[in-house]
């Protein structure tokens, strides 16, 4: 089983209000929920939030909402942990581990069903792999989030993890 996890909470400091800001008529979090409703390869969605205006349009498309606790909804709260709280309530929901997750974020608009779709082929010809992720090139990060590309075409660090 595929399932995805789309993460979104509504206290953002720096843009407020970003994951339900109209985008060409829809709300931002709208354009991820509906590229995992359509990649044909995912076979449930679930959405993470404290947000009752997410839960609302989240229902609205027929997903699944994951009530997130408050100490995982705040600026401080890591994004790994509300991951590992909706694997989780998943794993439960489920009474079984999902064969892969899809983690997705509501500001992320960009994200497409074959994108999807292709991220997961990818995982499931290679047993190998442990994980796929989107890339763009984007000239203002830190060196130390920037990823270069092995001889087998995956991404490892541009620094070494070793060195910190």
């Amino acid at each position: 089983m595929v399932i995805a996890l789309m993460l979104g909470r509504k206290g953002s400091q720096g843009f407020p209000g970003k994951n339900t800001f109209p985008i060409l008529g829809r709300p931002m979090m709208i354009y991820p929920l509906i590229a995992a409703l359509e990649a044909s390869l995912v076979d449930d969605v679930y959405v993470s939030t404290d947000s009752d205006e997410i839960r609302n349009l989240t229902l609205g498309y027929g997903a699944k909402i994951i009530d997130r606790p408050p100490e995982l909804a705040s600026k401080k709260a890591l994004g790994e942990d509300a991951y590992v709280h909706g694997y989780r309530h998943i794993c439960n929901h489920l009474d079984e581990k999902p064969k892969l997750l899809v983690l997705l974020f509501c500001n992320a608009a960009t994200i497409l069903a074959q994108t999807i779709d292709e991220g997961i082929q990818t995982l499931q010809k290679d047993p190998t792999l442990d994980s796929a992720v989107t890339v763009s090139a984007y000239n203002m990060w830190s060196p130390i989030r920037a990823r270069k590309l092995d001889q087998e075409g995956l991404l490892q660090p541009f620094i070494p993890f070793e060195t910190f």
